[in-house]
């Protein structure tokens, strides 16, 4: 007997209880539906089976994605190594052409010996067919070339595969940064298209290429060297045969439930694996439709979930599941009779019916007798957690006696449950009350820092009128922090002898520590200009003075001009900050990319170095923090300083319109992502 007790001790565990409840419930309920729901049952099995297959296909659609996936990759793989190829030919080409210039320069030649020269090598040099080098003048007019034909002809009216005109599109990027790669359909030359004058082969007219474009700059020429990409479709087309060999392969060996298969159709009615000859499926006519099974797969549109079909060829009804690879024009189908869906189902039932029947009682016993014993307990915690919420739980808890008895009264889940529930109540109360001083003390910070936005705000002169005060010069300036507070300033105001002094900076670090650091650093710049307008001194001044004391190595990028607005001359240094901007009356844009140091606050007794230049009438200097060059889009790449001078070329009415403007823009470019740095501007325009 006491073997017997010990052999249920574990029913004393609540997670055993309601095991056996939920076993004894299941087979009550599952003896009932095999009584009562036979075909639900064999139903169920089926959709198990046929889920199976829905597996199998899946599986083989991915496998089939996957490799045409690694061909497009090998094609892409290809693709740049024939690319880095003519790159490198082009940089000899290109070398070559700077020693000819080079001769040219010293009086070897003169310059049009030296390019007749050049020209003439171009022509004769010997890279093979179907690559070849060539050079077209800014005219986009070739003026040398290995296929002679081209020699003379205006490429103006040639376009890559983006629609672009190809030499005009690569003349620009080539020259902006120093080499371009495009994919062209290359046609007969326009001289030759009807005189039938061509000496290579029918196939390589309207073939496409591929090229490397490099600027030449001394003589003002672009040099490209043309490949063919016919190499490429080759390799593909073997990679793709030896695809097809090994699906075929795959598919031979898989078979599905006991007796189905899969087979891969084309669109153009071939069969890339085809079924087992001993199915019949080839030849089978579908006696509702009339149609071979083929054709029913024809009219296949899904490409993510597999399109259900029912076919009878007469000696049998068939299970079909097709998925279109759009891709590659291909229908995947598997084909399962239907009897292998219902035979599993008929044998489970026969094998569990015993069992079922013979466990019905013993379960429904067992059922009664725990559910009581489980259930009672259970409704006193329910009703003592739906009364929690109600009570003040700023107040001392009030536990009735049978809930704070249950812990010790139970030493199974419900016990231990109890003790959960009390120690709940317990720690709510304790966390309902720190959180409220935590509340607290957090509207508190919160006030102060919008405190210390206003003060900063306050600290940062507003943008002016274009008035006499300025000297009409049209003035704007803003500063968006990414926290409460920001580490950006920026400053400008007229020195005593009427010229007008421009500052913008970043200090490291940002929020409350960085705030402090732009006033400290703002404060120095007013104070030193009082008795020094030389901006190079300004800095060592100022960074003499942050360094005195800085245990954190704080520093500040920043830029500092003095400019004469009746004159157009602009004094200014940089410590280590994103160069400045201008803008010409015609609206291109260009940087000043002098630095005269290292940021401010690092190293003391730093000398910088001043710099100049000159502003035009009607020109604008615009200045700005990395918070716009480095603000990330969605996908992670930055704004950059290409995007920006493409964005200053854009024509604005006033400096206002310009920067506001530009912050637009950086707000579609980031798409809703959050800011990660201040931005600052300053824009002025010269009267």
């Amino acid at each position: 007997m006491i073997t017997l007790l010990h052999s249920f001790k574990p029913l004393r565990s609540l997670r055993g209880k309601i095991f056996l409840l939920i076993v004894a419930l299941l087979l009550v309920i599952a003896a009932f539906v095999m009584v009562v729901s036979r075909s639900d049952v064999t139903q169920t099995v089926s959709t198990s089976e046929a889920h199976a297959v829905g597996n199998a296909v899946d599986l083989v659609r991915r496998d089939i994605e996957a490799r045409w996936a690694a061909l497009l990759n090998d094609k892409i793989t290809a693709v740049r190594g024939g690319r880095r190829q003519l790159q490198q030919l082009g940089g000899t080409v290109q070398s070559v052409l700077r020693e000819f210039a080079e001769l040219a320069r010293r009086g070897v030649f003169t310059e049009e010996e030296a390019k007749r020269t050049a020209r003439a090598w171009i022509n004769e040099m010997p890279l093979g067919r179907p690559r070849y080098a060539a050079i077209y003048d800014a005219n986009g007019r070739v003026i040398a070339s290995g296929d002679r034909r081209w020699i003379g002809e205006d490429l103006t009216g040639l376009t890559d595969f983006k629609g672009r005109p190809l030499a005009q599109a690569m003349y620009d990027e080539s020259r902006a940064l120093g080499r371009g790669f495009a994919m062209y359909r290359k046609p007969e030359p326009p001289s030759l298209a009807h005189a039938g004058e061509s000496d290579e082969p029918p196939g390589a007219r309207g073939e496409t290429r591929y090229a490397y474009f490099g600027y030449f700059a001394p003589w003002d020429w672009v040099v490209v060297v043309s490949d063919s990409v016919q190499d490429v479709i080759d390799q593909v087309e073997m990679r793709r045969q030896q695809m097809n060999t090994a699906l075929r392969e795959t598919l031979n060996e898989l078979t599905l439930a006991r007796s189905g298969c899969m087979f891969i159709l084309a669109d153009d009615g071939g069969m890339v694996a085809p079924p087992p000859r001993e199915t019949g499926l080839e030849v089978g006519v579908d006696r509702r439709t009339g149609l071979t099974l083929m054709q029913t797969l024809q009219g296949i549109t899904a490409s993510e979930h597999p399109d259900r079909l029912d076919y009878d060829d007469g000696e049998g009804r068939w299970i079909i599941e097709a998925v279109r690879f759009k891709p590659l024009g291909w229908t995947l189908a598997a084909v399962v009779p239907q009897s292998d869906f219902t035979a599993p189902a008929m044998a489970l039932l026969h094998r569990q019916a015993l069992i079922f029947g013979s466990t019905l009682l013993l379960a429904l016993l067992l059922a009664w007798m725990f559910a009581i014993r489980i259930v009672r307990p259970l409704e006193q915690l329910t009703g003592y957690a739906r009364r929690l919420p109600q009570q003040n739980l700023t107040a001392a808890a009030n536990v009735p006696d049978h809930i704070a008895a249950l812990p010790q009264q139970r030493q199974d889940e419900v016990g231990r449950l109890a003790a959960s529930f009390l120690f709940m109540n317990r720690r709510l109360r304790e966390n309902i009350g720190r959180l409220m001083q935590e509340t607290s003390a957090r509207e508190r910070y919160e006030s102060e820092l919008n405190i210390a936005r206003v003060i900063q705000t306050g600290l940062l002169p507003a943008p002016p009128r274009a008035d006499a005060a300025l000297g009409g010069a049209d003035l704007y300036a803003l500063m968006l922090p990414a926290k409460e507070v920001g580490g950006d300033l920026y400053d400008y105001f007229m020195l005593p002898d009427g010229r007008m002094c421009i500052a913008i900076g970043d200090c490291s670090d940002k929020g409350v520590p960085a705030a402090l650091f732009m006033a400290v650093t703002r404060t120095l710049i007013r104070a030193t200009a009082e008795d020094e307008t030389d901006p190079a001194r300004m800095l060592q001044r100022i960074n003499n003075r942050l360094a005195e004391n800085n245990p954190n190595m704080m520093f500040v990028t920043l830029l500092l001009g003095v400019l004469d607005l009746r004159s157009g001359h602009l004094r200014w240094a940089n410590a280590g900050h994103p160069p400045p901007a201008v803008i010409d009356a015609q609206g291109q844009a260009r940087l000043l990319t002098d630095r005269s140091g290292p940021a401010c606050g690092v190293i003391p007794n730093t000398v910088y170095r001043p710099l100049a230049a000159q502003l035009q009438r009607g020109e604008i200097l615009v200045g700005y923090t990395d918070g716009v060059t480095e603000a990330a889009g969605p996908g992670g790449g930055l704004y950059g300083e290409t995007r920006l001078l493409a964005r200053l070329r854009k024509p604005a009415t006033s400096s206002a319109a310009l920067a506001l403007g530009l912050v637009e823009d950086l707000k579609h470019y980031a798409a809703g992502a959050e800011q990660s740095d201040d931005i600052t501007l300053i824009v002025i325009r010269r009267p």
